[in-house]
């Protein structure tokens, strides 16, 4: 029994694990070799035998040598994962240098827009006194203000203000980019003024004698113009249904001439006349009283008729000897004017004239359909107005700056 087991344990120890046979070593005394004489010297070394009932009991028990051996691999025990370190911020990239109309759009909307309109404009023009004053002594105007005249105004010559001028017309606009309109338009455009005496600078001298150098004047002129705009509105609100831009341009165009200025001499010895009260002399001595036709009333003169004949009374429509035209304080009867037979157009007026427009200018532009424009400069005069479009057609990517801006996107793309 004691030959069996220890036969088959050492066995089963070594099946099982190293750690306990080298735990049994420590615990089996060594076995002495054997002397001569002894009965067991002939014999085989023995297996070695259990370790002696008196030895000190060991505290490690061996695992049982009837458990299958395990096929299961030895893990060891995992250690702790060191966190990853937080990746560091990347510098911000600089800022890409794009236009204001380009940061903008990129902010708001990178879409497709109508390129084509049709609209029409009107307002109003005006020719300032201030130039006028420059060559004139006095003369009439029309400033849309009615009819009271301010210190201003009077010191530089105007006699009498009424009425106001007007220009209305029909446009083409196609949009260049989302900033440039080029503009095509055909408007007509009115300047006419009060009827009244004018006096050039040059023929007045400040003395009574000069006032009879004065001329009735009559202005009806009209313009048919046609010219090309260029305008640049910057984009100050871009929104997905509103845009709005203020900017301004110039343009050049040609202006058709009609209508005519007329002229007809105040006449020698002026003096004032009312058919109810007649001829009334001292009336017509400073440039105020040019501005009253009942105080200087022109009068057929032979040194302004260049045959002397005088017209019959008969054809004045208020006849009397003296021939004076039938005026009130602001304006003459045409009649009595042509029978004086000297009544002349003015000459030195070209029929077709340039016409160069500076130009400031906001619009409105609602879902990229409908505009409303404000408009103001100069051309042959000041103007203020306004105007509606209507922007239709296929729409298409802002050429001026859909390259660029892709090119940009492409180049960072490419460096992350």
């Amino acid at each position: 029994m004691c030959g069996a087991w220890g036969a088959v344990w050492p066995a089963a120890a070594r099946a099982d694990a190293l750690p306990l046979v080298s735990l049994r070593g420590l615990a089996q005394p060594e076995t002495p070799e054997p002397t001569e004489g002894d009965p067991g010297a002939t014999e085989p070394t023995p297996t070695p035998e259990p370790t002696s009932s008196k030895a000190p009991p060991s505290t490690l028990q061996p695992t049982s040598s009837k458990a299958p051996p395990s096929t299961a691999p030895l893990t060891a025990e995992p250690e702790p994962e060191e966190p990853e370190p937080e990746p560091e911020p990347k510098a911000e990239e600089p800022a890409e240098d794009l236009s204001l109309e380009t940061e903008r759009r990129l902010a708001a909307r990178d879409e497709a827009f109508h390129r084509h309109g049709i609209g029409a404009h009107g307002g109003i023009s005006v020719i300032p006194t201030w130039i006028l004053g420059r060559w004139l002594a006095t003369h009439t105007n029309a400033l849309c203000r009615g009819s009271t005249i301010g210190a201003f105004a009077a010191d530089r010559g105007l006699a009498r203000q009424d009425g106001c001028n007007f220009y209305v017309g029909g446009d083409y606009t196609y949009r260049f980019s989302r900033v440039l309109d080029v503009t095509a338009s055909v408007q007509y455009q009115r300047a006419k003024v009060p009827e009244g005496l004018w006096l050039d600078k040059a023929r007045y001298n400040g003395q009574a004698g000069s006032i009879e150098a004065a001329d009735y004047t009559q202005i009806d002129l009209g313009l048919i113009a046609m010219e090309v705009d260029f305008i640049a509105r910057a984009p100050i609100v871009i929104t997905k249904d509103v845009e709005f831009g203020i900017g301004g341009g110039g343009g050049l165009g040609l202006g058709i001439v009609l209508g005519g200025v007329f002229h007809t001499p105040l006449g020698s010895a002026p003096a004032g006349y009312t058919p109810a009260g007649g001829r009334t002399d001292g009336t017509c001595q400073t440039l105020e009283d040019l501005a009253d036709l009942t105080r200087c009333t022109p009068r057929w003169d032979a040194a302004a008729d260049g045959d002397d004949v005088p017209p019959d009374p008969s054809q004045l429509s208020s006849p009397n000897p003296e021939l004076f035209a039938n005026c009130t304080s602001t304006s003459c009867n045409e009649n009595d004017l042509r029978a004086f037979g000297y009544r002349e157009e003015q000459s030195g007026i070209p029929p077709v004239i340039p016409v160069v427009n500076l130009i400031l200018s906001m619009r409105v532009l609602i879902k990229d359909t409908v505009g409303i424009t404000v408009n103001g400069g100069f051309n042959t005069g000041f103007y203020f107005g306004g105007g509606l479009q209507y922007f239709f057609g296929k729409r298409e990517q802002d050429e001026m700056t859909k390259k660029p801006v892709e090119a940009r996107r492409r180049g960072r793309a490419r460096g992350a």
